[in-house]
């Protein structure tokens, strides 16, 4: 036992390492399935029925391109010396289609989360994977992820 690494345990709420191995002090290997040390079982990942849709989800706004807000924002800040009052009401009017455009995606979002959630049908594992989709969505909005 003395020649294994020891591997340290994992606290709760702690990032979880496992260390590479230390030169030297591993264990010899087990013979194989066909007598021949060496043979390695490959690592099965965790099962995961379906790609998590969260991932790169981020609220845009739905319909209107960055480019195109950003040309509408340089024209509304290039107006402000001639015009100060017309500026600020340009830029409020493309805040307001901004705001619209990202609760819209929101919106959309929400209802793909719920017809995942319906889909699910009592199935426990798709229940967990819709939680955890709900999980990413609201810590997307409060700007925890």
């Amino acid at each position: 036992m003395a020649d294994r690494p020891v591997r340290p345990r994992h606290r709760p709420g702690a990032k979880r390492l496992d260390p590479e191995p230390v030169a030297g002090s591993a264990a010899p290997e087990p013979p194989g399935p066909s007598g021949t040390a060496g043979a390695r079982v490959p690592r099965q990942g965790s099962p995961r029925t379906a790609p998590d849709p969260a991932q790169g989800w981020r609220p845009r706004p739905r319909g209107l391109s960055p480019h195109e807000a950003r040309e509408r924002w340089d024209a509304a800040q290039g107006e402000f010396v001639d015009d100060p009052e017309g500026s600020v009401r340009a830029a409020d009017a493309l805040a307001s289609e901004v705001a619209d455009a990202v609760i819209a995606e929101i919106e959309a979002r929400r209802t793909a989360l719920r017809a995942a959630l319906e889909g699910a049908d009592g199935d426990t594992e798709a229940l967990r994977l819709a939680l955890h989709d709900y999980r990413a969505f609201v810590r997307r909005l409060t700007g925890e992820d």
